[in-house]
């Protein structure tokens, strides 16, 4: 085999590892997620002295805001994924190089965003 094949199948190997790993994450980090934002902090089932946003318990901590980049990150990798594979076998298997184009795309400005928001929310303590 050619290098040039050797390099392809390591890179769509280390893809579809990124993809599983996403799924993991999806599976088992964003319903903890959900239920910190949208159970625990509503409903005081967490403890906090409410003199701030209660989302700041999580990224007022490096390693909060490396959990919520981690796990939004590897969600959004693992749905765009996803989805490109169904757009493929839903019959639109001729456009395969622009939909791999358009999300890979979304999955860079998207986790630049998230980025930036996490790092904003991290240093000031609210979203601008």
């Amino acid at each position: 085999m050619k290098a040039e094949t050797h390099k392809v199948a390591r890179l769509h190997a280390m893809l579809w590892g990124i993809f599983s790993l996403g799924g993991m994450i999806a599976a088992f980090l964003l319903p903890v997620l959900i239920y910190m934002t949208a159970i625990a902090y509503p409903f005081s089932l967490w403890p906090f002295s409410g003199s701030r946003d209660p989302s700041f318990l999580v990224t007022g901590h490096l390693l909060g805001a490396l959990f919520i980049f981690v796990t939004i990150a590897g969600s959004l990798y693992h749905g765009i994924f996803r989805f490109q594979s169904a757009l493929t076998e839903v019959g639109l298997l001729k456009y395969r190089r622009a939909l791999e184009a358009v999300g890979y795309f979304i999955i860079f400005v998207g986790t630049i965003v998230l980025t930036y928001y996490l790092v904003t929310w991290y240093l000031t303590g609210t979203i601008t």
